[in-house]
């Protein structure tokens, strides 16, 4: 059976995440980024956002995920467009690298799929001393549990979190908020279209994203994205 991420990775799909690929780009220019910097892009997919700050801001980028279809399509891009992106095969919840070696790690729409503790205990383990940490996640309020565990039993969620929820887990490994905010997905600015589904597909990829679109429409007021900017 074709999971979500599966969909994403064989339609190709980029700034699935939270916010789309704008928001991406507008939380990149509030932040200090040049060539010394040192960035990850944990779960990279298509490697749209690692390509983008690698072109953009000639910073020194790493990137990693676990899906083969999506390395092999960030691998694509990253030769497609001639940018110096180092890309691994790895989880977030076991990154191969050094103790503090990222001045700055990004998650976009990572977290919910993995390990929560892990996964912050390595993020923090990898970045340097004072480095940042930003994030962009599905985020709830008010959802029953009965509406948690259907939005999450279609996405593959390990969980879907509130905003405090968010917080205090962030807190509890280390990290300091200088900036947290909450959007529902029916306040969430227009992006425009984030992609473009190429079809026609399978029936069971139709399926997928005409569920998508359910959920979407049914639960935007009470599901949306949280934005985080911390620090070690």
């Amino acid at each position: 059976m074709t999971s979500y991420l599966d969909w994403l990775a064989e339609m190709g799909i980029d700034g699935a995440h939270p916010g789309g690929f704008m928001l991406t780009k507008n939380i990149l220019r509030k932040l200090y980024i040049d060539h010394s910097t040192s960035v990850l892009d944990v779960g990279c997919g298509t490697g749209q956002t690692a390509a983008y700050i690698a072109e953009q801001y000639g910073a020194d980028v790493t990137a990693i995920d676990l899906h083969p279809t999506m390395i092999a399509k960030a691998k694509q891009r990253f030769a497609a467009m001639a940018v110096p992106v180092r890309l691994y095969r790895a989880s977030v919840e076991a990154l191969p690298f050094p103790a503090e070696t990222f001045d700055l790690v990004l998650s976009e729409s990572v977290l919910a799929f993995v390990s929560l503790p892990e996964a912050l205990a390595e993020i923090r383990r990898v970045l340097k001393k004072g480095g940042t940490f930003v994030g962009i996640e599905a985020c709830h309020e008010k959802l029953t549990t009965t509406e948690q565990q259907q939005i999450a039993a279609f996405y593959g969620f390990r969980r879907l979190m509130t905003p405090a929820g968010w917080k205090e887990a962030l807190e509890q490994n280390g990290f300091r908020c200088r900036h947290f905010s909450y959007t529902a997905a029916t306040e969430a600015p227009s992006q425009g279209a984030p992609f473009i589904v190429a079809f026609p597909s399978t029936p069971e990829m139709a399926k997928m994203w005409q569920m998508h679109q359910q959920l979407t429409a049914q639960f935007g007021d009470r599901l949306g994205y949280c934005v985080f900017w911390c620090e070690t």
